[in-house]
Parts: C-alpha cells; structure tokens; sequence
C-alpha cells in the first residue's frame, strides 16, 4: 500500500468474484488483478475465511462482519461491564498500568484487553492516572566505557548471570533537605524490592543495614554506582561476604532495574521532598506498590509471589 492511501475492506461483491473466479481455476494472483487489489490481500482473505477448506463469498462476509463487532463490543467492555469498570477505575487510582490490570483480570476470569481499557480511560478522560503520561520525562543519557579510578573494582560486565534470588541492585535516594536517605535495593531475579530509611548516608550505616537485610534476605551480590559511600567497598565484601560490582562512572543507566524502581518510589516521595518526614505509612505503601502489585515482566504475578515460589522452589 503506497503512503497517504486508505485500506478499504472487501465488500460482498468482491467476495462474490473471488468464490466465481477460484471455481473456474483462476490463481490468486489472476484474480488480485481482476479486482484491482494487493495479491496479499486476496490471499489473507481466502486464507482467513475458509470453511473446511472450502472459500464460501457469504460465509466469508459474515466471519468479517462478527469479527468486527466483537472488536466494538471488546473496546467497550469495561464501560459495558460495572464490575469491570469498578475494578479498571480501583486499579488505576493504585497506579496500575493499563497492561497490569488486564493481565490481572485474566487471572481473576474476568478477561480484557490491554488495548480496551487503554480505550476507556480515553473516553473518560482519565490518562492522569497513566503513569507515564504524568512522570515521563526524555532525558539524554551519558553513555560511555569510563573505568573508574580505582581498578580493583569489579564492573558489571563481569557479574555472573541470574538464575535466583539474592542478587541486588543498590541505589539511593536523596535530598537537598535533609541528611535522611533512602536505602532502595531489587532484587535481579524476583524484582522484589526493598526500601530502608537511612538517617546519614555513611559507610557504617550501609553496613548496619545490610547486615541487618542479610540475617532475612539472601545476599549473593550487590550491584551498585561509585558513591563515595563505597569508597571502602574491599571492607564491606570482608564484613559481609558479598561480592560487589559497580557500573562505569556516569553511568548509572547500567543499573537500570534499581533506577527505573526509584521513578516509581517518587510518586509517592517526590523530588525536593524533606526525607525527614517519610512515615511508615509511606514505606508500606512503596511495599505495597512495588512488591503487591501485578508485572507484565513477572507474567502478571507479584513481586512479592515471585519470591515466595522461590524459596519454597
């Protein structure tokens, strides 16, 4: 189809002629040109439409017409539906993705598409809760192969493959308001997260906590940036025997897993916030959004099940 034209749909008599001419022997190349149509077009068609091998014009008009209709009926299947609806507008307030919340309907036996809710919240007017449509913001990032000062460390490059639980990344969050900062670690494996509050970032604290997650958590790496934090990285691998790996200087887009989990914690602590003033009530609900929340990366399953099946496994 050449750019600027319109696709049209076959009509009946064109279904006609194409079930007239393949009974008098002619190929679907012969008849494409009979009707002035793409030879893929007239092979989709009888492809598509054939009944016990067999190409019926009415048949074939008819498998269209349903097939259509059901396209109508899916793309207004929540507003069609109150229990679809009520769950779609519940889950969109939590911050669900339109893919999340439909991967979960399937779960539940209530099947919907991605494509049908992404036609609701359209019609009302509801895309502030999309996620991405509120947060994303393009930003150029610094690419490079920059090693850092000091060569003992070991990169990324070099961090063995993932076939379990225990292996982390680690990152920060910080602010201009206050020492206070956020300990945030994932999970490589289960996407599982974990979110600390620190009340100095210093090398003893890190410490402190990371012993305290490995007495609950298996620690088999962590994977982090150059933060000052790290300076003495040797002393922290001895205390709690776990190897570390960092990413080239600015580049913390090779952390991507712990970089994109810190967008979705500042829905909730935006930027500039006073860190001081994070509650508890606040860290359950970074929990519950990041840990009891369906994956599409995850096949729909929590972060949370993912870890448990596991363990259990």
């Amino acid at each position: 189809m050449r750019k600027g034209t319109t696709y049209q749909q076959l009509t009946y008599e064109e279904r006609v002629s194409i079930e007239t001419l393949r009974r008098r022997g002619l190929s679907l190349r012969s008849i494409a040109l009979s009707l002035g149509r793409s030879v893929n077009t007239v092979s989709k068609e009888v492809r598509e439409k054939m009944v016990c091998g067999v190409y019926r014009s009415r048949k074939a008009h008819h498998k269209t017409y349903v097939r259509r209709w059901r396209s109508k009926q899916n793309c207004m299947k929540v507003a069609l539906s109150p229990e679809l609806t009520q769950l779609v507008r519940e889950k969109l307030v939590l911050g669900w993705s339109p893919e999340r919340i439909a991967g979960y309907a399937r779960r539940t036996a209530m099947p919907i598409t991605q494509k049908a809710i992404y036609r609701y919240v359209r019609s009302r007017a509801l895309e502030q809760y999309l996620f991405w449509e509120r947060h994303h913001q393009k930003r150029g990032r610094k690419r490079g192969t920059r090693l850092p000062s000091d060569t003992a460390k070991k990169l990324i490059a070099s961090r063995p493959h993932v076939r379990t639980s225990g292996h982390w990344e680690l990152d920060f969050i910080v602010s201009r308001q206050s020492p206070v900062v956020l300990l945030v670690l994932v999970d490589r494996w289960t996407r599982y997260a974990l979110v600390r509050k620190l009340y100095r970032k210093t090398h003893h604290a890190v410490l402190r906590e990371l012993g305290r997650i490995k007495q609950k958590h298996q620690l088999l790496t962590i994977t982090t940036d150059n933060d000052i934090v790290f300076q003495k990285w040797q002393l922290l691998e001895l205390s709690l025997s776990v190897p570390f790996y960092f990413a080239s200087p600015y580049c913390s887009w090779e952390k991507g897993l712990v970089e994109n989990t810190n967008r979705w914690i500042r829905t909730i602590v935006p930027k500039r916030s006073d860190l001081r003033l994070v509650t508890t009530a606040q860290l359950i609900e970074i929990d519950r959004l990041l840990n009891k929340t369906p994956r599409q990366c995850l096949g729909f399953q929590t972060a949370e099940e993912v870890l448990l099946a596991n363990r259990v496994s």
